[in-house]
């Protein structure tokens, strides 16, 4: 945990046997990775990054591939000040164990921006905190659009929510901004909103059933 004090560093790997908490508002440059094998995971930097690989070193350091929390119902945070956070192909954010299906979640927050369209990224719900960039997220399951510590998605920016399989279910409100775009697709499945409000000034939904 991080309870004082700052990282600043061109990349960053982090392997836990518990939680990850790295609250401060960090100052990491370039790359990202981080396993929390039981409990939550979250991290808070100052700029956008890149989600990667950071390799092992020997039996010295082992090797931490894009950001996962694995035990079950555990949540993944990302707070970005400015900049975007992106992910390099087949560099996931995944609240599972890799088969077992999600059953955790993934909260968004701050200036950034954030591009994470992998379509093997893999949690249960989905929110994002107040923040003014663009957010565009990938699924590889069905979604709920619902708290994690923050509730619903709102954002001053472009946003698209997309399910490679299963539904996009909307619990939450999603505000994005009367002067910009949400994108709602569910490529194999239905979206359903059941609970809150839509805000936007260019709707545009696509389902499959």
């Amino acid at each position: 945990d991080q309870t004082g004090g700052t990282i600043t560093a061109g990349t960053l790997g982090v392997n836990a046997a518990t939680s990850i908490n790295l609250a401060s508002n960090n100052a990491v440059a370039t790359t990202f990775a981080a396993k929390a094998t039981n409990g939550n995971l979250l991290f808070k930097n100052a700029n956008g990054y890149d989600i990667n690989t950071v390799a092992a070193d020997g039996t010295q350091f082992t090797l931490v591939d894009g950001v996962t929390a694995v035990a079950a119902s555990t949540n993944i945070t990302l707070e970005a000040g400015s900049g975007t956070v992106t992910q390099t192909s087949g560099k996931l954010v995944r609240t599972d164990t890799g088969g077992s299906g999600a059953t955790g979640g993934l909260e968004l927050k701050g200036g950034g921006a954030f591009t994470l369209t992998d379509a093997g990224n893999s949690v249960s719900t989905l929110a994002a905190g107040t923040g003014a960039g663009v957010l565009r997220y990938v699924n590889a399951g069905a979604l709920t659009v619902g708290t994690v510590n923050s509730v619903g998605v709102t954002r001053t920016g472009d946003t698209l929510i997309n399910t490679q399989t299963g539904n996009l279910t909307l619990a939450q409100s999603i505000n994005v901004g009367t002067g910009n775009s949400l994108r709602l697709q569910s490529v194999a499945g239905k979206v359903d909103q059941t609970g809150g409000t839509i805000t936007a000034g260019t709707l545009g939904v696509n389902a499959a059933t």
